[in-house]
């Protein structure tokens, strides 16, 4: 079942993470053709770059998971006994499983009051927070990915994280 969920939910943040940058890269080419060509500004487009680039920064947390691209001191694994290592692991994983639901909870409070105030971002008029709503989902995604984790680990495989190959042919 974690299994699953983990295809769904690469299946998001692959096509999130994509449209996220292609928006912000399209946005900021006509605000470029726009204030020099045209001599106009579109006054929103700083603020949706901003967003897109910080949204695409918290869903990228849990794909930093699920390649394990975060930062890990792997010298200690080196001179650590197999049993040591997992349970170092374990303990890894388990830490990072209380930052997420960290990140799900304060996150959740963040957008819950914000959106009770009833903010609004500057120029696109947005409520601040819909835009808040990104932390405790990224915090569920990276919950997903240490569970994934900690099946492997607590049935006694090792986890091998998916190896990505961005050659052109």
């Amino acid at each position: 079942m974690i299994e699953g969920l983990n295809r769904i939910v690469d299946w998001i943040e692959n096509v999130s993470v994509t449209l996220l940058i292609l928006t912000a890269t399209v946005v900021a080419i006509v605000q470029v053709i726009a204030r020099y060509v045209f001599n106009n500004s579109l006054y929103w487009s700083e603020e949706l770059i901003l967003y897109s680039l910080i949204t695409m920064s918290f869903l990228t947390m849990g794909m930093g998971v699920r390649y394990a691209s975060h930062i890990s001191v792997e010298a200690v694994y080196a001179i650590a006994s197999p049993r040591m290592t997992r349970a170092l692991q374990i303990g890894a994983a388990s830490l990072g499983l209380i930052f997420a639901g960290a990140l799900i909870y304060y996150g959740s409070k963040l957008s819950i009051n914000t959106s009770r105030m009833g903010q609004l971002s500057p120029a696109m008029r947005v409520p601040v927070g819909y835009i808040y709503m990104i932390i405790p989902l990224a915090g569920s995604f990276m919950v997903l990915r240490y569970l994934l984790i900690m099946q492997f680990l607590l049935t006694g495989r090792d986890y091998v994280a998916p190896q990505v190959d961005i050659k052109t042919s």
